[in-house]
């Protein structure tokens, strides 16, 4: 709604009627206007308006901060402050490029759930080499690499931003429920961490968590090595006609070896919880719907890719060879 000149000025009088009372003709010329976007003035406050308004502003910014830090430590909506984090994150990023909901939006929200429950929960000892502490920076590299990572090759390979922007398709407002629902289930992966460093008190826990602080590490150096070969073979392919690779490395492991890295990643931070989720409902069913979601993502993102490898490679030397050699899609000696 923009305010027509003739509603800017009604508004304005009104505002000035209602302050008449308690402020002079002096003290209104040193007012700050502030304009509708039509142009019309709305309503001149004095200085000592703006700063009690800038003050009220900042109580309640710290008042959220407050009551998100509150309701990560304890409590039944932790989930839900990990969702307002990370669509704080995916929503801005998602109105620019609809394609970074899911990519660049992605690896930063982890990023930014991870260090803002690092941050919550014994803030002095982040780098005391806790499992738990371990656990929550496997997510910060994990997010803060793979964010970067997308962004690099955006920038330096051709056709990749010509590509992001195909999916700007949905009008910018309609794409925010899109961006909140996917910034939920981001949460969900990240549940398990939550519940690991509010049962631990910064301290380490059962064996079952240094077995999935190690498999998510794991998962995250993999997934690292393999997007870097990936990209290190075909940012300088001059078309997509010829199959370049890469063939060696991580990838005789699997076809994809980088979707199998971050499999392991969130089933390490899965397994990490386990132990931490007891009895309560919660973290049993949102962890799981994270784990079986980004199980069924990577399989079918697996299967769309090796559809086009085929279409695009097949009858080619160097890809028959690979392809037969490593007939493992992602998982190893599954075919």
């Amino acid at each position: 709604f923009v305010p027509s000149q003739s509603t800017s000025m009604t508004l304005s009088h009104r505002v000035l009627n209602r302050h008449q009372s308690n402020t002079d003709t002096a003290s209104l010329s040193k007012s700050f206007p502030l304009k509708a976007r039509g142009g019309g003035e709305i309503a001149d406050l004095d200085a000592n308006n703006q700063l009690k308004f800038l003050s009220k502003a900042l109580a309640v910014t710290i008042a959220a901060i407050t009551a998100l830090k509150s309701s990560l430590v304890s409590g039944p909506l932790g989930v839900l402050s990990l969702t307002a984090i990370a669509s704080a994150i995916v929503t801005p990023l998602t109105l620019y490029r609809q394609a970074y909901s899911f990519s660049v939006g992605y690896g930063f929200s982890v990023a930014a759930m991870c260090l803002a429950m690092l941050f919550t929960f014994n803030p002095s000892t982040i780098f005391s080499g806790s499992m738990p502490n371990l656990l929550a920076l496997s997510g910060v590299f994990y997010g803060v690499r793979l964010g970067l990572f997308l962004l690099v090759r955006e920038w330096t390979v051709a056709g990749k931003a010509e590509s992001v922007k195909k999916f700007d398709k949905s009008p910018p407002l309609k794409r925010i429920p899109f961006s909140i629902s996917v910034g939920m289930f981001y949460a969900f992966l990240c549940t398990p961490i939550l519940y690991v460093l509010r049962g631990s008190g910064g301290g380490d826990l059962t064996q079952i968590t240094n077995v999935g602080v190690t498999i998510a590490w794991i998962g995250a150096l993999l997934e690292a090595i393999a997007d870097t070969h990936k990209f290190v073979v075909k940012r300088n392919a001059k078309d997509n006609i010829n199959f370049l690779g890469p063939t060696g490395g991580v990838y005789l492991l699997s076809r994809h070896p980088n979707y199998l890295g971050e499999i392991m990643f969130w089933s390490g931070i899965f397994v990490s919880g386990l132990s931490s989720f007891g009895t309560q409902i919660i973290p049993w069913i949102c962890s799981s719907l994270g784990l079986v979601g980004i199980f069924f993502i990577m399989f079918g993102a697996t299967k769309r890719l090796d559809k086009i490898q085929l279409e695009r490679y097949g009858g080619q030397a160097k890809y028959d060879d690979w392809v037969g050699k490593v007939t493992s899609p992602i998982i190893p000696f599954i075919s």
